[in-house]
């Protein structure tokens, strides 16, 4: 409220005009001036506008969907596109463009050309996470997984740095601060779950007590949360669909 009606209409020693030099102007007036000399700035207001700021991967479209940095997309907005080429020309002849947000890679999108409708994509493995998951977080998660020569699954990975983050026994200084985040995220979703709605209320004369036993449960709640890893094993859900 200050910003809007105070600091916007009050003069300011560096915001003048060179052809009135001793005059003084607020905020509010330039924004006048500039709209006078120039006029509004129109942007085209779209749906879709903002995934033509994410970034582009191009790739060929196959039976099983489209891989893009070692992870798999799937949907059916796909359906009519499977194995054909597509019309793009240049150095991506064949191949189709799919927009990936770093900072979230359970989802790409993609724009089917024929129809202009976007359609969302799903990663094989997004069903194990709850929140969003970087780029960064699945390359490293799979580099963790290559150091220690067992396995190549980002996500087997991340669940293997959860459990010894768990135990103990992760070292490095990368490895920690992924584990930390991962786990933090995780504790919250299952305080959060574990948390009743409504909660009786103590009787009067039971108060100090229902209070004492209250803050023992919530704190070994709280230790048993914090042991947990922090991303779902996905095992089983493998086993089930193979």
């Amino acid at each position: 409220q200050w910003v809007a009606s105070v600091y916007h209409h009050t003069a300011h020693a560096g915001l003048c005009i060179p052809q009135l030099p001793q005059a003084s102007f607020s905020p509010a007036e330039m924004f006048e001036v500039g709209l006078a000399r120039a006029g509004k700035l129109r942007l085209p207001a779209r749906p879709g506008l903002a995934y033509d700021f994410l970034a582009v991967e191009w790739r060929t479209i196959q039976h099983y969907g489209v891989e893009i940095h070692g992870q798999r997309y799937n949907g059916p907005g796909l359906n009519l596109h499977r194995g054909h080429r597509s019309p793009f020309g240049g150095v991506h002849a064949g191949k189709w463009p799919f927009h990936v947000d770093v900072s979230d890679v359970r989802h790409v999108h993609f724009r089917d050309p024929d129809t202009g409708q976007w359609h969302q994509l799903v990663w094989e493995h997004a069903h194990g996470l709850d929140a969003p998951f970087s780029q960064a977080a699945a390359d490293y998660a799979r580099q963790v997984s290559v150091r220690t020569n067992r396995h190549v699954d980002p996500q087997r990975a991340v669940h293997d740095l959860l459990g010894q983050w768990s135990a103990g026994e992760v070292t490095a200084r990368r490895d920690r601060a992924l584990a930390r985040r991962l786990s933090a995220q995780r504790a919250a979703d299952n305080a959060t779950d574990a948390a009743p709605a409504n909660p009786p209320a103590a009787a009067t004369s039971d108060a100090a007590t229902t209070a004492a036993v209250a803050v023992a449960a919530a704190d070994a709640a709280a230790r048993e949360v914090a042991s947990l890893p922090g991303v779902v094993d996905l095992v089983a859900r493998r086993s089930e669909r193979a």
